[in-house]
């Protein structure tokens, strides 16, 4: 009876250690695979004054998929958008998810924003339409959807992302 209990405290332990280092895992790859753009926001050192939104684009390759289903703590906007990887929505193009958080109002639609040479189209977008973010934006919303533009939009090992006026680049982990 003892020898049971003390097995079953070491297999609680095994597990709690893997669900950490699987969580660690999946930040680090989002960490890769994540480029962050503030819109309408001035660069004051670390801060960003005057910004009416951030918008956060991520890279949707097999390792964050594979990463993203096996951690238990993985967010589930992050295991919900992944979801269309592998699909046949994604079959040769690139996938995305577009993370909106408004400071302020906002107005977005679509073609305002660019990935690569591709602007957005709403043939482009995957998520269900009645949750992704268009038309005007109220303050402190958060919201995510995910993408898939040509391939041939985002050649290379950096892409560039813009909305609006306002760009960032994330270099590309190796395809």
């Amino acid at each position: 009876m003892k020898l049971r209990k003390i097995a079953a405290l070491l297999f609680l332990l095994i597990f709690a250690v893997a669900g950490a280092a699987g969580a660690q895992d999946t930040e680090r790859l989002l960490d890769q695979r994540t480029a962050n753009l503030w819109f309408e926001g001035e660069a004051l050192g670390d801060l960003i004054i005057g910004a009416r939104a951030q918008f956060a684009f991520i890279y949707v390759d097999g390792k964050l998929v594979e990463s993203a289903w096996s951690d238990p703590m993985a967010p589930e906007w992050l295991k919900n958008n992944t979801s269309f990887y592998g699909g046949k929505e994604t079959r040769k193009k690139a996938m995305f998810i577009i993370r909106v958080r408004t400071v302020k109002n906002l107005t977005l639609d679509h073609s305002m924003i660019s990935i690569g040479s591709h602007v957005l189209t709403p043939a482009d977008v995957l998520t269900n339409r009645h949750f992704v973010p268009v038309g005007e934006l109220p303050p402190d919303l958060t919201a995510e959807f995910a993408v898939a533009v040509p391939a041939a939009a985002v050649k290379g090992k950096t892409v560039r992302f813009a909305v609006g006026d306002y760009a960032t680049e994330l270099e590309l982990p190796k395809r």
